[in-house]
C-alpha cells in the first residue's frame, strides 16, 4: 500500500458493545493495522466505556469472539497480531452455547 494510502476496516456487532458502539458498527481507517491496534482504536475512539466493555485486565472480554471475514481470530496464525486488509471485517460478537 503507498504512504499516505489509508486502508478502511469494518467493525461491527452482534449481540456485543451495545453501550459503547449503540449503531452496531463503525469503520476504522489507517495504514496499517492488527486486530490489536483495531480494538485500541475502537477504544482511543470510544472512549473507557468501550474498554470495559471489550476487555477484562488487559485481554478480551471472556464470552466475545472476534470474526474476520468470518474466521475466528484465535485461529489465524498470527492472532492478534494478524494485519488486516482494506476491505476487511471484524465481527465482535458473544459467544452462545445451548443444546
Amino acid at each position: 500500500m503507498r504512504k499516505g494510502i489509508s486502508l478502511k476496516v469494518k467493525v461491527s456487532t452482534a449481540g456485543a458493545l451495545t453501550k459503547s458502539l449503540p449503531n452496531g458498527q463503525d469503520i476504522i481507517e489507517g495504514e496499517t493495522i492488527t486486530v490489536q491496534g483495531l480494538l485500541e482504536r475502537l477504544i482511543t475512539k470510544h472512549g473507557p466505556l468501550m474498554a470495559k466493555e471489550l476487555l477484562h485486565q488487559g485481554k478480551l472480554r471472556e464470552g466475545l469472539v472476534l470474526l474476520v471475514n468470518g474466521m475466528n481470530v484465535l485461529s489465524l496464525p498470527e492472532k492478534f497480531d494478524t494485519l488486516l486488509k482494506d476491505g476487511d471485517e471484524l465481527l465482535i460478537a458473544i459467544i452462545v452455547a445451548g443444546g
